[in-house]
């Protein structure tokens, strides 16, 4: 096998790895590693100790690697077990996953033992822990981390970073080899990477597959990190909420997308009732057995885009409706997205030949875009997002966009440079333009030429004007462009209903 091909696994719980159990038995000769779901809080640590490492044992004797991977604490309040150990850092403002050093310790006497998971880690941050505020009837409002008392998104992001920073430390230092989130969001990807958290988008579920991709890509690569998917059968709360073939192009879009590692949330969606595998089953095991790419020489760290947009993760994904989400950045309250939160939406829709949304991007928003019918995978040519300091993997760019709160003036200064020198075209707000072009710019939309390349200044970055001057780096309506190193190119045409695709 080359080492660049990617790796498949299945999400199931801990208590399910049985020989004897159809679930364990569908799946145990056709996946190379496990996201195992653990929920230890219920019973004294010995007890879930001795258990975890029993199938533990059976992963071992089966050579599967496998993450642990902890969602209890998003939903329960309380997660003391009954000898009192505890499972969260529980005080009167904060809530976070809290391991037992025993526990880690004791995964890591297996071999497989990978690393640790923490399930919508970024969910739990942006939405201030809503599942538990739900749980409560809006009785208990706690945050992961300590807030700040201000209303500055970069002061709140940059504090949030130092916070990630730690408790990756922490979580790390109890030995786990890896760290990997799970995104419910697009956001946070680079805040995690930088802090040595494995991306981990989602796939299916109420996301735009390819949209995901792009901005968890452009965290791996900038951070050299891998890239994981999780392909969720989930659609808000239907299980399954997507087709057996759709879920069998999300796995072929993760194989030829580079990403390194892929998994399917969850075997609950691979039985009849009569306990026997069916299509969803079937077509898993198709992917396993013939995959797509099985002898694929690039991943993540080839890809090589030809459009970027750089911006300041300000966690803003199109939160504020009436129902669910609350209007705010970093779950401060305090901290309400404005027009420049809202510009990568409008980047996206641009890019996408206006199949995205200018609202949000997905489906949870309650918002009259949302009733239309899903779809995995939009037009979309070669793109990835970076964040604020990005030093590299900008080379290959044709098409930059400068959005948001903040980017670095080394940031700044490098994106210039590929202005004068690589013929970038740059599309910014007059707020990231260089001096010498503001001074040029007039008051609304121009177009200032600068050694090979161009600077479009505007106060509307997704405006018609924009897009047709731009239409030639936005490739063809209904395909989807990914570009890699030593000139390798994948076009996909899309499926009309956007769930499947053919490689052209």
């Amino acid at each position: 096998m080359n080492g660049k091909n990617m790796k498949l696994g299945i999400n199931m719980n801990f208590d399910t790895v049985k020989e004897d159990n159809p679930r364990f038995r569908c799946v145990c000769d056709k996946v190379d590693f496990m996201v195992a779901h653990t929920d230890p809080h219920h019973e004294p640590l010995p007890v879930s100790t001795e258990k975890t490492l029993a199938a533990a044992k059976l992963l071992d004797d089966r050579g599967i690697d496998y993450v642990a991977n902890f969602e209890y604490q998003n939903f329960s309040h309380d997660a003391t077990a009954p000898d009192g150990t505890e499972w969260v850092y529980n005080t009167e403002k904060l809530h976070r996953l809290s391991i037992p050093d025993e526990y880690i310790k004791s995964l890591c006497s297996s071999p497989h033992f990978k690393g640790v998971m923490y399930d919508e880690f970024e969910h739990a941050i942006i939405n201030q822990n809503v599942s538990i505020i739900m749980a409560s009837k809006g009785r208990l409002r706690k945050s992961v981390f300590p807030l700040l008392d201000g209303k500055d998104p970069y002061e709140q992001g940059e504090l949030l970073n130092r916070q990630i920073g730690e408790y990756a430390a922490e979580i790390k230092g109890k030995g786990a080899e890896i760290f990997v989130g799970e995104h419910v969001f697009p956001v946070l990807f680079h805040t995690f990477a930088r802090n040595g958290i494995i991306p981990n988008f989602k796939s299916q579920k109420e996301s735009v597959t390819n949209l995901n991709f792009a901005i968890a890509a452009g965290a791996a690569m900038q951070y050299d990190t891998p890239l994981w998917t999780c392909v969720d059968c989930w659609f808000r709360l239907t299980n399954p909420g997507h087709s057996a073939d759709e879920m069998l192009y999300n796995l072929k879009f993760a194989d030829l997308a580079g990403v390194n590692d892929a998994y399917v949330e969850s075997t609950a969606v691979f039985l009849d009732e009569e306990g026997n595998p069916n299509d969803y089953a079937k077509k898993f095991a198709e992917f396993s057995e013939s995959g797509i790419n099985r002898d694929r020489d690039y991943d993540i760290q080839d890809y090589r885009p030809e459009i970027g947009i750089i911006r300041y993760d300000d966690t803003y994904w199109g939160q504020g409706d009436p129902v669910a989400w609350r209007k705010m950045l970093y779950g401060n309250k305090k901290i309400k997205p404005d027009l420049r939160s809202k510009e990568i939406l409008g980047v996206f829709h641009l890019i996408t030949h206006g199949e995205t949304s200018r609202h949000c991007f997905n489906w949870d928003k309650v918002h009259p875009w949302a009733l239309r019918r899903h779809r995995s995978f939009m037009t979309m040519n070669s793109v990835a997002v970076f964040d604020d300091r990005v030093r590299k993997d900008l080379e290959s760019l044709k098409l930059c966009f400068l959005s948001g709160i903040h980017i670095s003036d080394e940031t700044l200064t490098f994106v210039a440079k590929l202005v004068r020198e690589n013929g970038l075209t740059v599309v910014t707000p007059k707020c990231f333009a260089p001096e010498e072009i503001r001074r040029k710019a007039k008051k609304y939309h121009s177009e200032i030429e600068d050694g090979k390349g161009l600077w479009i200044v505007t106060d509307h970055i997704s405006s018609n004007r924009v897009k047709k001057k731009i239409a030639p780096f936005l490739g063809n309506k209904g395909e989807i462009r990914l570009t890699f190193e030593g000139g390798k190119e994948i076009r996909l045409k899309i499926s009309q209903d956007g769930d499947s695709f053919e490689v052209l």
